[in-house]
């Protein structure tokens, strides 16, 4: 191969891997599940990557612990299975599913593509 073919190809095989990660990064299961993984860490900075800039100012560290505490109680977090979608207007549900119970997650994206709301709450009875 000359160098003019090596070099389309690479340029062929990055932009595949661009169109893979921007696909990948609007994904909302894919967020939902990048999300819920980072608060199960307690990772705060890994958590609000994907919030909008309104949406991380109401993040605080006590909020996160405790939210992170609560899945550890459930034991090892597992995947989610989508409940919901409406992509009209960007709201999406969850269960996310843990050793010993599941909670469900849910989280509305912006037209902007950021996350504008992100919530957790127990299940009864699943």
């Amino acid at each position: 191969m000359n160098v003019r073919g090596s070099k389309s190809a690479a340029a062929i095989v990055l932009l595949a891997l661009l169109v893979a990660c921007a696909s990948h990064a609007n994904d909302p299961r894919a967020m939902a599940d990048r999300i819920t993984r980072a608060v199960y860490a307690n990772d705060i900075d890994a958590t609000t990557t994907d919030f909008d800039d309104e949406t991380k100012k109401t993040v605080t560290r006590s909020q996160l612990g405790d939210l992170s505490g609560k899945m550890h109680a459930l034991g090892n977090y597992r995947s989610l299975t989508q409940r919901r979608a409406d992509p009209d207007t960007g709201k999406y549900a969850y269960d996310a599913h843990f050793t010993n119970g599941t909670m469900l997650v849910e989280l509305r994206i912006d037209p902007s593509g950021k996350v504008g709301a992100y919530r957790v709450s127990p299940e009864q009875g699943r």
